[in-house]
């Protein structure tokens, strides 16, 4: 099947591939949600005796300073935030990997426009229509007040740490997005259709990012402080406002595929690095306290 044959199905069978995505999306969520529940306190614990019993050892070698120095952190952050920062660089070469195929000329490049204009061709008013509404769900408007809104619970609950964090980390990202635009220069896909509109560079997707910056932060946020009887449910909506959004900037044609690929792999770093900050943040706290 060649590129433009396998963008021509998808584009006629398009609920489909939504409700596949969406399906693929949520076990990976709940096999994620399932793996940290069961197995997540044992690895952790594993790894923290595995770095008691060979910390003798390891003084005893002829290590460099440096060595030493990254064995002393890996010791101090914990293994939650080893795995997030593991992910954050897994990622960031996703993200770089991404970028390097966008041209024209390269296969995913060519995905992308042959995507593009088949949808123009079979998606009709009415999917159109439901996209759109489903696209405000990461419109920078709405996630901002859902940053304020969730900035004000915490300071109401005196987390002033986290607030901070969940700011500086929901701005920054879309910041930092802004950046990466502006570095691309990529332009946007032609679309025939008003039922959306879309101004600047295409890549990485702006939507795409910020859903899943301020998404994944909440889900984080929900594993910390909600009642676990809500974490798995939690999780689960929020992976399908993430992936919807995402699908709607297809389908829309106001960004290409590779576009909501690389806003994702972006957020994915970005999300991971804070969650590995706010880890080790934790761990700090909790070793401070007496007793």
């Amino acid at each position: 099947m060649t590129i433009e044959e396998l963008a021509e199905l998808l584009a006629i069978h398009l609920w489909a591939v939504l409700v596949a995505v969406a399906t693929v999306s949520l076990l990976l969520a709940w096999l994620l949600w399932h793996c940290l529940q069961r197995y997540g306190p044992a690895v952790t614990g594993w790894l923290r005796n595995v770095i008691h019993l060979a910390r003798p050892h390891a003084r005893r070698l002829p290590l460099p300073d440096t060595v030493l120095g990254i064995w002393g952190m890996m010791r101090r952050l914990g293994g939650q935030a080893l795995v997030s920062i593991a992910v954050a660089v897994t990622a960031s070469i996703a993200f770089i990997e991404i970028a390097d195929e966008i041209a024209a000329d390269d296969d995913l490049g060519r995905f992308d426009a042959a995507l593009s204009d088949a949808l123009s061709r079979h998606a009709s008013d009415a999917q159109l229509r439901i996209f759109a509404i489903l696209t405000d769900l990461g419109d920078k408007r709405f996630l901002m007040a859902i940053a304020v809104a969730v900035a004000l619970a915490l300071m109401i609950r005196k987390r002033w740490f986290v607030a901070a964090a969940w700011v500086l980390a929901t701005a920054g990202g879309g910041l930092l997005n802004l950046a990466l635009k502006a570095l691309f220069e990529r332009s946007r896909p032609e679309r025939w259709h008003a039922f959306a509109s879309a101004d600047g560079w295409s890549f990485p997707s702006g939507h795409s990012s910020g859903s899943f910056i301020v998404y994944g932060l909440l889900g984080y946020l929900v594993m910390l402080y909600l009642p676990r009887r809500s974490h798995l449910p939690m999780a689960a909506l929020l992976m399908l406002l993430i992936v919807c959004v995402g699908f709607s900037r297809v389908v829309l044609q106001v960004h290409y595929f590779s576009d909501v690929l690389g806003g994702y792999a972006f957020a994915a770093s970005w999300v991971a690095a804070w969650i590995a900050g706010l880890e080790a943040f934790r761990r700090r706290r909790q070793n401070a306290l007496p007793g």
